[in-house]
């Protein structure tokens, strides 16, 4: 009667537990329930449960006097028990002896459909005595009763993981949604600084990491371009070594840097680096975010790299954009500056050739770039005396334009104070000593052209020598004067004067059309002006300009403008 008394009791006892075991899906409870329900029952003090994968990969999920260090532990376990076993009746196997050290005895697995879904192991009874048959028939028939239970709670688990990590994902979608809609704002405002700062602020906030760091790549070197929450002397020992900053490059997928092994990583380690994340634009790496560990103290896992790559690689593409949308701009500011320089300089030239009686003036300037060093004027005195001048400032650009800008000034300014033309020259090249550096020097050639007794006065500082041709052909070349302009302090100049007859024929020029080369490097050169000019010779000044230049044009055909060209013709009827 006791007999079947206590079946009863062990029945309604098994019927309870699996009534208790199914109101759940919560996986711990339900292995707890299963561990520590017999461990009560039978007054057991060690216990623990493992969960099996598709691999027969073991996992101890929760225990019972034992140390809590072996959660989370994983045995592969081929030979499992399809039984109730005592372990030290299993074959020797890794699993065996774990279970043995630890002071398991008895292991009943938990099946369900036939498949293994996990272990349960038991110590011995606290009072002593042997597991009975009818002890080894209740634990066999609760693991059966609660397999069941257990499988639910593993789906119920795989369900909350699987809605964990896609609530996860939507998240990280909204903020990339936001980071987006934030980026395309901040790219209007053209600051690519924006950008970096919201990439830091949308990391650290949405993994809730409280340092970061962040390199760009500017000219093929990784620079530092944002630090929040590092010290000074632990951001020290990464820039100030350039093994860390160099390796940067070569790095390009995500690096957990506690499980890097190389030296460098050792020491991003001690600077509190605990991941690496390259910013990539397809197989360049374009920057580096170094992120501390987290404030929660969990790893980084998988999604948190996936999501900053994603984020990086995004931020990287949009620093680019913003980056060459601040160079175009400065590019068309700068476009804009040349353009208005280039009219101002327009302006410092003679809109047009003077007439004069008994005389033809042609003239011409084409700077190499937008604006250029060479210069050239005519300027009336008075009803009988002009200047003509053509100058070739050093360099090109806008220093070689501002020099010039002083050229002309000091002329206008000397010219009309009643000074000899290499007076002026002499004062000229003081201006230009005192107002520049030792390289910026300038040929200059000053003419002063008296209609009424038709001669030409000359002073010539270093420029290429002007030709006056005569109706047979023949010419000569204006060479007196004396040094450049603008080398030494003090140099004197000295004059020379030239009789005009008719048919004779001035041809001033800058060396952007002697030294003007062809496709084979050859130069345009003296002789073939000579040639043009006596070859063009009858035709009107204006003419005659423009043969000349389209000579020089043909001839180096095919080849970029190197220097400015500049030519005045003065023809004596």
């Amino acid at each position: 009667m006791d007999r079947d008394l206590k079946e009863q009791y062990e029945l309604q006892s098994l019927f309870d537990l699996s009534k208790v075991l199914n109101s759940s899906l919560n996986l711990k409870t339900i292995l707890d329930t299963l561990l520590l329900t017999p461990m009560g029952k039978f007054l057991i003090g060690k216990g623990v449960v493992f969960l099996a994968d598709e691999q027969h990969c073991f996992t101890i999920e929760t225990l019972k006097g034992l140390p809590k260090s072996l959660i989370g532990k994983r045995l592969k376990i081929d030979d499992f028990p399809t039984k109730p076993t005592f372990v030290a009746d299993a074959p020797r196997s890794p699993w065996q002896v774990l279970l043995e050290q630890n002071g398991i005895q008895l292991v009943i697995p938990i099946l369900h459909d036939g498949s293994i879904l996990g272990l349960i192991g038991f110590g011995p009874k606290s009072i002593g005595g042997e597991y009975t048959g009818s002890d080894l028939n209740y634990l066999y028939s609760l693991s059966n009763i609660a397999a069941t239970a257990v499988q639910n709670g593993i789906i119920f688990q795989e369900l909350h993981e699987a809605n964990r990590k896609l609530e996860k994902k939507i998240q990280e979608l909204n903020t990339l949604s936001e980071i987006d809609r934030e980026l395309n704002s901040t790219l209007s405002s053209l600051d690519s600084k924006k950008v970096v700062n919201l990439l830091a602020y949308s990391i650290m906030g949405e993994l809730m990491v409280n340092r970061c760091l962040i390199w760009l790549a500017v000219d093929g070197k990784m620079v530092l371009s944002l630090n929040k929450g590092f010290q000074d002397e632990e951001v020290d020992k990464i820039v100030s070594d350039a093994s860390i900053v160099d390796h940067f490059s070569s790095i390009d997928a995500p690096v957990i840097v506690s499980g890097a092994k190389d030296d460098v990583y050792a020491k991003l380690r001690e600077a509190g680096i605990a991941v690496l994340v390259p910013m990539r634009i397809e197989t360049e790496t374009k920057g580096m975010v170094a992120l501390s560990e987290k404030i929660t103290k969990l790893p980084f896992v998988q999604e948190d790299i996936d999501f900053l790559t994603i984020l990086g690689n995004w931020s990287s593409m949009s620093i680019e954009t913003a980056r060459l949308i601040e160079e175009e701009v400065e590019k068309k500011k700068l476009e804009e500056e040349l353009r208005i320089a280039s009219e101002i300089q327009k302006q410092l030239l003679p809109e047009t050739c003077p007439k004069i009686d008994g005389f033809e003036i042609a003239a011409t300037n084409e700077p190499s770039l937008q604006i250029g060093g060479d210069y050239y004027d005519c300027i009336k005195l008075n009803e009988d005396e002009y200047i003509l001048c053509i100058a070739d400032v050093s360099g090109k650009g806008a220093p070689a334009a501002l020099l010039m800008a002083n050229v002309q000034a000091s002329l206008h300014a000397l010219v009309g104070i009643g000074l000899t033309i290499a007076r002026v020259t002499e004062r000229i090249n003081e201006i230009i000593y005192r107002n520049t550096t030792y390289d910026k020097f300038i040929t200059f050639f000053i003419g002063l052209l008296n209609v009424r007794e038709r001669k030409l006065y000359s002073v010539n500082a270093g420029h290429n020598p002007p030709y006056i041709f005569h109706k047979d052909r023949s010419f000569q070349t204006l060479n007196e004067g004396g040094l450049i302009v603008g080398v030494m302090p003090g140099v004197q100049y000295s004059s020379e004067s030239t009789e005009l007859k008719s048919g004779d024929c001035i041809v001033m020029f800058t060396d952007g059309v002697s030294e003007a080369m062809n496709a084979k490097d050859e130069e345009f050169e003296e002789h073939r002006i000579e040639a043009c000019i006596a070859r063009n010779y009858d035709l009107p000044a204006q003419d005659l300009l423009e043969a000349l230049i389209g000579e020089v044009k043909a001839f180096s055909a095919g080849c970029p403008q190197a220097d400015d060209i500049t030519a005045l013709i003065i023809k004596v009827r």
